[in-house]
C-alpha cells in the first residue's frame, strides 16, 4: 500500500510522511489565502482581462500551475511591504502601461505611479487619504493630528511625500503644509520637488478654484 500526493503524484509508504511532505505545488496551495497570494492572484487575472480581453475569471489552480506565480506573487508581497496606495489601480497601471512583469517591483515603476495618481484622482479623495494618515500619525504620537506638519520628522514627512502618502492637494493648500516645505533645505527640496511638481500643480489648481476652496475650507478647519 503506498500514499500518493495529489499535487506532484509522487508515492510514499507511509501517510506520516505524505502527510509532512512538500511539493511546491503543495506549498501554493496551502498558501493560497496569504493575502500576497491573493493579491498575485488577482493581478494575473487583470493581466489577462486587459490584455487578452478574458471574460472568464483564471482558476487558482491554474494560476498555481502557471510559469507566473512567481512573479505575481512576488509583485504581490512588493505591494504589501510598500503599502501600495489603490493596489488595484497598481495593478492596472504596470499592465495598461507595458511595463514587463520582472520590472513590477521596480522603485521607478511605484513612483511614476504614484506620480500620475497624484495629478488624476480627485481633491476628495486626496484630503480624505491625507487626514487618515494625520490621525494614525496623531495616535502613534499621542499628539493632536493639527500639529502634523509642524512636529512630524522631516525624513519621514519626504518619505511620505515621495511615497504618495500626502497629497500635493494637501501640501499647498494648509499654511502648515506649505512652511514644513518652506523649512526644508536645498537638498531636502530638491529630493521631493519631483514628486510635488509645482508648476503643473499651480496651474491645476488654477483651473479647479472650486476644489481649491473645498480642500482649503477642510484644512482650515482641522487646524492645519
Amino acid at each position: 500500500m503506498s500514499f500518493e500526493c495529489q499535487f506532484c503524484k509522487k508515492s510514499f509508504k507511509k501517510e506520516k510522511t505524505l502527510s509532512v511532505h512538500l511539493c511546491e505545488q503543495k506549498r501554493r496551495w496551502i498558501n493560497r489565502d496569504e493575502k500576497y497570494v491573493r493579491l498575485g492572484f488577482l493581478a494575473y487575472n487583470r493581466f489577462y482581462e486587459i490584455t487578452q480581453g478574458a471574460t472568464k475569471p483564471k482558476t487558482y489552480e491554474h494560476f498555481a500551475k502557471s510559469n507566473y506565480y512567481t512573479g505575481f506573487t512576488r509583485f504581490g508581497k512588493h505591494t504589501l511591504e510598500i503599502n501600495a496606495i489603490d493596489p488595484e489601480k497598481f495593478v492596472d497601471f504596470v499592465i495598461t502601461n507595458s511595463v514587463a512583469l520582472d520590472k513590477w517591483c521596480s522603485d521607478s515603476v511605484y513612483e511614476t505611479y504614484i506620480r500620475e495618481l497624484n495629478k488624476k484622482e480627485t481633491a476628495e479623495r486626496a484630503v480624505e487619504r491625507g487626514i487618515l494618515l494625520m490621525q494614525q500619525w496623531s495616535r502613534e504620537n499621542d499628539r493632536p493630528y493639527n500639529v502634523f506638519f509642524r512636529e512630524i520628522s522631516r525624513p519621514r514627512l519626504i518619505h511620505w511625500i515621495k511615497s504618495g502618502r500626502i497629497s500635493p492637494w494637501i501640501i499647498f493648500n494648509c499654511d502648515s503644509g506649505d512652511a514644513s516645505i518652506a523649512a526644508m533645505t536645498d537638498h531636502e527640496q530638491n529630493m521631493i520637488m519631483e514628486y510635488l511638481e509645482p508648476t503643473f500643480w499651480q496651474r491645476k489648481f488654477s483651473t479647479r478654484q472650486e476644489d481649491v476652496d473645498f480642500v482649503q475650507m477642510v484644512l482650515k478647519e482641522a487646524g492645519l
